[in-house]
C-alpha cells in the first residue's frame, strides 16, 4: 500500500496504546507482565495474561486497550487483512463502550478519558488500511480531543505527551491538506514541538517510554534525521526486549548510521539466525528489511556488487505497507549506480523512491540526486 505518509502506518498501530499512568492501580504488576510479553512478541502469552487481568481488574484503566492491541497483532500474523480489521473493530467497539461507562461512573478520574481517547484513536488504523484517509485523520483527531480533556486532571502524567506529540508531529509533515485540517481543529502542526513532547514521554514517563522510544527511533532514522539519538532510542528498546525482531532491525541500522560497522555486522548475523524463528507473517515482512540492512552494510564496506544484490532482493520482495525501508533501498540503489556512472539506472531508482510519497528523508535526497548525481 502506498499512501502519502508512511509514518502514520507505523504510529497508528500503537497510538497511545501503552501510555500507562504513573498512578498506582490494583493489578498493575499483572498487567505489566502482559505488556512485557507483548513487546517481546509473545502474543499468545500476552493475550492470556491480559484476558485474565480484564476479568480480575475490570476497572483498571489500561488493561482493555492493551488487550485489544495484543489481539490485533496476533490476528495480523495469522489472518487476512479483512478479518484482522473486522476483529479489531469489534474489539475496539467493545472497549470504547467500557471506557464510556467508566467515564460516566467516575467523572473525576481523567485516566479513563485518556484511554477512551486511545480506543477512539486506534480506529484510525482500520480506516488507514481501507485507504479512507479523511476518516483516518478524523478518528485520530476524535481520540486526540478526548486525550486533551484528560490533561485537565489534577494527576496529569507525562505519559499523555506521547499521543499529543505524535499528532502534532504527524500534522507537521509536508501534506498541506493535513496541515490545514489540523489548524482548523486547533492542533499545532509542528514536527519540532511534537518531537519535544515525545521525548518527554520517552525520558520521564513510567510506561509510555517504551513506545515513545520506538517511535522516536523511526523518526530520527527515517524522517527528522539525528543519528546519535536514533541509535540511543533503538538500542534502549532492543536491549530491553531482545526477542523483538523489529527493534533489533532498527538497532542494527542505528549502529551503521553511527559508523559502528563491526557491531552492526555482529547484530545482522544474530538477526539472520533469529529470522527463521519468527512467524510466517513476520518473516515475509522483515526479510526485505534485513536485506536492505545487509545491502547498506556492504555499501559501507565498499562491496557494491553484494550491496546491489541485497538491495534488489529487498525491492523485489518487499511485503509491507510500511515503505520506509523500501525508500532507503531505492535511494541507496540509485547512489550506487551513480558511483558506477550508470546515470540512467540511478535516475530510475530515484524516481521510484520519490513515487512512494512517504515524506521520508530518503525521498528528499532522491529529489536532490535526481537533479545532481551522487558523488560519494
Amino acid at each position: 500500500m502506498r499512501i502519502f505518509n508512511a509514518a502514520l502506518k507505523y504510529i497508528l498501530l500503537f497510538l497511545c496504546a501503552f501510555s500507562l499512568s504513573l498512578t498506582q492501580h490494583k493489578g498493575d504488576a499483572f498487567v505489566k507482565q502482559g505488556v512485557d510479553a507483548f513487546f517481546n512478541y509473545e502474543f499468545e502469552k500476552s493475550i492470556e495474561i491480559l484476558s485474565k487481568a480484564r476479568s480480575a481488574y475490570p476497572d483498571h484503566p489500561v488493561v482493555h486497550v492493551v488487550w485489544a492491541a495484543a489481539w490485533y497483532h496476533f490476528d495480523q500474523s495469522m489472518y487476512s487483512a479483512d478479518s484482522v480489521y473486522s476483529n479489531f473493530e469489534k474489539r475496539l467497539n467493545e472497549i470504547e463502550f467500557l471506557y464510556d461507562s467508566l467515564v460516566v461512573a467516575y467523572p473525576d478520574n481523567f485516566e479513563y478519558l485518556l484511554y477512551l481517547g486511545t480506543s477512539q484513536s486506534l480506529k484510525a488504523r482500520i480506516y488507514l488500511g481501507e485507504k479512507k484517509y479523511l476518516s483516518t485523520f478524523y478518528a485520530a483527531y476524535k481520540g486526540f480531543k478526548s486525550i486533551q480533556k484528560s490533561e485537565q486532571g489534577a494527576d496529569k502524567t507525562k505519559d499523555v505527551y506521547l499521543p499529543i506529540g505524535v499528532i502534532e508531529w504527524y500534522a507537521g509533515l509536508k501534506n498541506p491538506f493535513i496541515q490545514i485540517a489540523a489548524r482548523s481543529m486547533g492542533i499545532n502542526p509542528s514536527r519540532k514541538e511534537g518531537i519535544k513532547k515525545m521525548e518527554v514521554a520517552a525520558n520521564e514517563s513510567a510506561w509510555a517510554w517504551i513506545e515513545a522510544m520506538s517511535i522516536l527511533s523511526i523518526t530520527y532514522q527515517f524522517f527528522d534525521l539525528n543519528k546519535e539519538k536514533g541509535l540511543l532510542a533503538s538500542e534502549t528498546v532492543s536491549k530491553k526486549f531482545p526477542d523483538n525482531f523489529g527493534y533489533g532491525l532498527y538497532y542494527a541500522l542505528g549502529l551503521m548510521q553511527n559508523g559502528k560497522i563491526d557491531e552492526a555486522k555482529k547484530k545482522l548475523k544474530s538477526l539472520n539466525m533469529q529470522l527463521s524463528d519468527q512467524r510466517p507473517y513476520h518473516q515475509k515482512r522483515y526479510n526485505p528489511y534485513l536485506s536492505y540492512l545487509w545491502g547498506n552494510y556492504y555499501f559501507l564496506t565498499e562491496n557494491n556488487k553484494a550491496a546491489l544484490e541485497y538491495l534488489n532482493n529487498c525491492i523485489n520482495n518487499y511485503n509491507s505497507d510500511l515503505d520506509i525501508f523500501l525508500a532507503k533501498a531505492l535511494l541507496l540503489k540509485g547512489k550506487i549506480h551513480d558511483i558506477q556512472n550508470n546515470r540512467f539506472e540511478a535516475r530510475r531508482a530515484y524516481k521510484e523512491c520519490i513515487k512512494l510519497k512517504n515524506q521520508t528523508a530518503a525521498m528528499d535526497f532522491a529529489k536532490q540526486y535526481l537533479n545532481e548525481p551522487y558523488k560519494g
